[in-house]
């Protein structure tokens, strides 16, 4: 039987960045908002994605010559986990996960 790990910072501060958002983003979008390196952030969004806590989708590049970009958001067991993370062991909203700008 495989035992479940506590998430990790970076799966903390992606989950709350895509909870946080109005509509999908994009990888690049989302290191911005939280500061992970994509080595890191791109394998993390992959797993996300296979335990069905993300859902991912191409959009057409809007300017020419751009490559088109993965698109995230959460499904509504990730948006659950994300609403759960987001909050501390009484039930209160914790402060903001985000990185601090560098």
């Amino acid at each position: 039987m495989r035992k479940q790990r506590a998430p990790s910072k970076a799966t903390r501060l992606a989950l709350t960045a895509l909870l946080d958002a109005s509509d999908s983003l994009h990888g690049y979008e989302i290191m911005q908002v939280t500061g992970i390196k994509p080595g890191t952030l791109y394998p993390m969004l992959a797993r996300l994605a296979d335990q069905a806590l993300l859902e991912s989708q191409w959009q057409e590049a809007p300017v020419d010559g751009h490559p088109p970009r993965h698109m995230y958001r959460l499904t509504d067991s990730g948006r659950a986990l994300a609403t759960d993370l987001a909050r501390d062991d009484r039930g209160r909203p914790q402060p903001a996960l985000r990185a601090k700008p560098t």
